[in-house]
Order: structure tokens, then sequence, then C-alpha cells
């Protein structure tokens, strides 16, 4: 089971035209005179089962395409290359998207004689069902506003990246250089192991924020105010239509939030007990964010894998097997670069069967936990069936599910580090890290959520500057956190690029979700013989069914109903119940 001598570089060559962006162009180039030809003829005549296929194969080839850039991003490659990819791909979507618009329109207009003659010519059922769902709904100007909106959201989401990665903090003649970037200050900010220094450039990162704040605001009320357009021309809500792609209602929504509230009193002692310890009232949002890295634990690389393998032994030894593959195949590219986003990602290839993992390892427990996350998106995505379809995996992939498996393997990680720390001290920080990382999840993700769904009812009505989002951003950050913190942060909806997701609005909730269900299913594994086929086929329908009705369907559980989740956060209370024994008290 062991692994020895792993490399930290991914290996990329296999992949398409791995870095070779003169050939990946070339390819991305042939792909798109193919479309073009069959977005002519699907414009004059209804495609028959061969065409519909070479869609459905090509969807696949752009969709590998658009994880290979992600990968690409953080090589040392140009930026103009790596935008100009970005173009491209976003406009083969937007000509697929097209081309299934102009067979919908043509089987529109079919009588139930050609229609059900067309029919019996497809071989993929999932085909028709594609085409024909809520077709007599929607118009084909719709259709086309939906594409162009997709294609603007990119273009916006893309600006925020070269706008974020191109911010100059200035330091002091302390560091090595006079200026560092915006991913280098929010790295040093919460990880340098001076506090003094990490304070420092915390301000700094703070300061520059401020002064470019309106290019941020600007886009974000863009991108806001596009979707607020999108929805009123589709005469859709926009939580509903967030809800719809992540598989769930919002009565269950409602009630997670609900039983989080019911608890909030219970979840912030853990803060005041840490503001007791430093001899403080209440301590701030930054005091908070910083004090989980101060854990006096380091973990290789080879360790960190060996202690996710162990850590999933008693769950499936097939999820072992497959960290182990990860690893000695080169799916994952630990080194640490400068052109790497803060934070990490996993980019699946589910054609081929294979994902990419990037992060920064530094050898802390921080960067382990995020290890054995971004492997619980690959699990995740090897359990996903490779089915042909017509409609790419962004309009069906449901965020929630995906935060299930990562944050479950994640969680499985730390629980099997903290029970076999031998040391009083190290086994405290790390159950404080623990409980740190899962407040993150119910309240400042909960803030995020508070914030995003109250500008998109303020944004209906006019754009809001700076000061504005600071503040309705520090007004629900003091909700979300029971008014249990002395200070807050007000460039946080700057910070967090998930806002900026072109594909994923609302692209918060799904954390707080996935960590709480991800929890009940540990729970479930420890006395379930089934648990890891029951798992495995519950991964393996994501976008066939809505999660709700998976959940349903494999574990016989009602996520509508606040069982779970009150089970979940009554383990986290544990959690900082066996912290506060920890001190003695």
């Amino acid at each position: 089971m062991e692994v020895s001598n792993p490399s930290t570089r991914w290996n990329l060559n296999n992949l398409l035209y791995g870095p070779d962006i003169d050939s990946f162009n070339h390819y991305l180039f042939s792909i798109k005179e193919k479309l073009i030809e069959m977005e002519v003829k699907s414009k004059t005549s209804t495609l028959g089962d061969e065409e519909l296929m070479f869609i459905s194969q090509t969807i696949k080839k752009i969709e590998s395409a658009e994880s290979l850039y992600y990968c690409l991003t953080t090589e040392n490659i140009a930026p103009s290359l790596l935008t100009a990819l970005n173009g491209t791909i976003s406009a083969l979507k937007s000509q697929v998207r097209i081309i299934v618009s102009n067979v919908q329109d043509n089987l529109s207009s079919m009588s139930e004689n050609q229609l059900k003659d067309w029919s019996s010519h497809i071989s993929e059922i999932n085909f028709i069902d594609e085409l024909l769902k809520d077709v007599k709904n929607t118009s084909r100007e719709e259709k086309l506003t939906s594409n162009l909106v997709r294609e603007t959201l990119s273009g916006l989401e893309d600006l925020y990246g070269q706008v974020r990665n191109n911010l100059k903090v200035k330091v002091s003649s302390d560091f090595k250089a006079n200026e560092v970037s915006f991913t280098e200050a929010s790295h040093l900010s919460v990880t340098h192991p001076e506090q003094s220094k990490r304070q420092y450039i915390f301000r700094e990162l703070n300061k520059t924020l401020e002064t470019e704040g309106n290019i941020f605001a600007s886009i974000y009320n863009q991108m806001v105010g596009i979707r607020l357009n999108e929805n009123k021309i589709r005469r859709v809500d926009y939580l509903d239509e967030s809800l719809k792609l992540n598989g769930i209602s919002k009565p269950t929504l409602d009630v997670m939030w609900d039983v989080v509230d019911a608890n909030v009193h219970n979840l912030s002692s853990y803060l005041r007990i840490k503001a007791a310890e430093v001899g403080k009232k209440k301590i701030s949002w930054y005091e908070l964010m910083t004090s989980s890295t101060e854990v006096p634990l380091q973990l290789t690389f080879l360790q960190a894998i060996d202690g996710i393998i162990h850590s999933l032994e008693y769950i499936d030894s097939h999820m072992c097997e497959f960290v182990k593959g990860a690893i000695t195949k080169g799916w994952v590219d630990a080194e640490q670069r400068k052109t790497k986003p803060p934070g990490g990602f996993c980019a699946p290839f589910i054609s081929e069967g294979e994902s990419r993992v990037s992060l920064n390892y530094d050898d802390s427990m921080d960067n382990a936990r995020r290890l054995a996350h971004e492997l619980g998106h690959a699990w995740h995505f090897q359990q996903m069936s490779d089915r042909p379809s017509l409609r790419f995996s962004d309009d069906t992939f449901e965020m929630t599910m995906a935060e299930t498996s990562s944050i479950f393997f994640e969680t499985a990680f730390i629980d099997y580090i903290i029970q076999n720390i031998k040391e009083a001290s190290i086994k405290k920080a790390l159950l404080g890290s623990k409980i740190e990382r899962s407040l993150n999840y119910l309240m400042s993700i909960r803030g995020a959520f508070l914030f995003e769904n109250r500008f998109y009812e303020y944004r209906k009505h006019k754009r809001l500057d700076t000061k504005q989002m600071e503040e309705l951003s520090l007004h629900f950050q003091e909700e979300a956190y029971g008014s249990s913190l002395s200070e807050y942060e007000p460039y946080v909806w700057i910070k967090y690029g998930q806002l900026y997701q072109a594909n994923t609005p609302f692209y918060n909730y799904p954390y707080s979700f996935g960590f709480l269900l991800s929890i009940g299913l540990l729970e479930l594994a420890k006395t379930d013989g089934q648990f890891d086929q029951r798992f495995k086929g519950f991964l393996s329908e994501t976008g066939m069914l809505p999660l709700e009705q998976l959940m349903k369907k494999h574990f016989d559980i009602e996520l509508s109903q606040p069982e779970l989740w009150q089970q979940s956060v009554q383990r986290l209370i544990q959690d900082i119940e066996l912290y506060k024994q920890s001190l003695g008290k």
C-alpha cells in the first residue's frame, strides 16, 4: 500500500498535446472547422444519429481541452497565450450550444409522426430526452441569449483573474523583493512563520485591494447584472436556478441553514474559548483565519499520501488503491510555483479516465488536508460514467455532490491524523484546526452566501459601489458568526475567486452542504457494511438525478428533514467539547 519516492510534478504529456501550445491550438482549430460544417448543416436539416454522436464526442474533447487549459495556467506560459486559449475554448462551447439549439428548433416544428420516426433512428435514448426536454418552452432568442451570456461571463471571469494576478503588493526591505503578487501576499499573510510579518503583509494586501477595489466592484456588478437580465428573459429566479443546478430544493437549503442558525450559540462557543486563551473578550476574523496555520505539525508529501491512504482503509480499499495510483501515475503536481493560484484544484479528464491535481505543497497540515480534498474530487470523477451526452458537464455537474466527495476524503484524513497523534499539545492544535475549518464551512461560507443573495436583490435596482459592497460583506459576516468576533474582513468579496466563477453562481453553499453531508456519510460508513458500494453508486449517477433523489435512492435519507443536518452539527459540537476538555476546563 505504501508509495515510495513520489514525484511532485505531474505528467501532462499523455493528455491531448500537453504543454505544446502550437499543437494544442491546431487541435482546437480542427474542432472548430468540423463544428462550422455541422452548424451549417444543422440550420437546414435535422441531424441524425451519426451527427449527434459526433457532437457528443466533440463535447468530451472540448471538456478535456478546457481541463488541460486549467492545468496550463499553472505552468510558465505567457498570459496572452492562455487568454487566447480560454477564448477559443469558450467559443467552441458556444458553437456547440448553437448547434444543439438548431436541432431543437427543427424538432419543435415536427409533427408527432415525424418526431416519432426521427426518434426511432436515434440509438442513444439519452439524446432524445436531452433534446426534447423543455424544447417547447424555450425560444430560440432565449437560447442565443444564454450562449452569449456564457461567453461574456467567461470573459469577465478571465478579466478578474488577470487583474488579480497583475496586482503588486508593496512590502518592506525585510523581504526578497519590494513587491509580491496577489497570490504570494495572500499566502504569506496567513502562513509566514513570524506573526508580525503576517500581519504586515495582510495590511498591505488590504491597502492594495482598497486602492484597486473599484475595478473588482465593476466586474462583479457586471456579472450579476448580466445574470439577472438573462433570468428576466427566461422568467426564472436566480436562487431557484442555482438550487436546480445543485440538485436540491429551497426547503432543503432552508432546513440546513435553520439547523446551523439554531446551533450558532454552541458553535460560536469555540470562538469564546479561543479569545479566553489569549486573554481577550473576542478575537478578530484575521486571528481566527491564521490560528490554524500555527499547528506544529509538518508532513512531507510522502507522509501526507501515506496518511490519506490509511485514513480510507476502513471505508473502501479501492479508495486506497486509487490514491496510490493517482500518485504513481503522475496525476498530482505538488511543486511550489509562483504561477499557481491560491489553494488547489482538480481538473477532470473523464473520457481519458484520469484527473490532474494542482497545489503548492509546503509540508503544512493545511496543504496535506487540501491534497486529500482534491483527491476526493478525483475519486468522484473516477466514478462518473462516461455516457454519451449533448450537454456539457457545466450544465449537469452538481457542486453539492462534488464538495461532498472532496470533503469526505478531507475529513477522513484529518480524523485519522488526530487519532494517531500521541503528543497532547499537537493533538489539541490539530483538533482546534479541524474545528476552525469546520466553522469556516458553516460561518464564513454562510456569510458569503448571505452577501451574494442580498447583492442579487440590490443589483436588480442599482449597482453597488465598493464601499457599499464592503459594508454588505461585513454585515453578513457578523450575522453568520453570531457577532462573536471583534473585527471582520471587508475584502472577502475580492479575495474569494468563487464569486467570479462564470459557470457557477452561488459557489458557496455547496461547500456547507457538502461538509455537513460528508460528516453524515462518514458516520454512516462506520456502521453500514454496504457503504462502499452505496457511495460509489451515489457518485456514479451524478447529474442523472437530483442529489436529493440520489440520497433517497442509495441511502434512504430525506435531506428536507433536519435529522442528518443536526447529527452532523452535533458531531462538530462534540469536537468543541473535546477541545474544551483538553484545556482542563
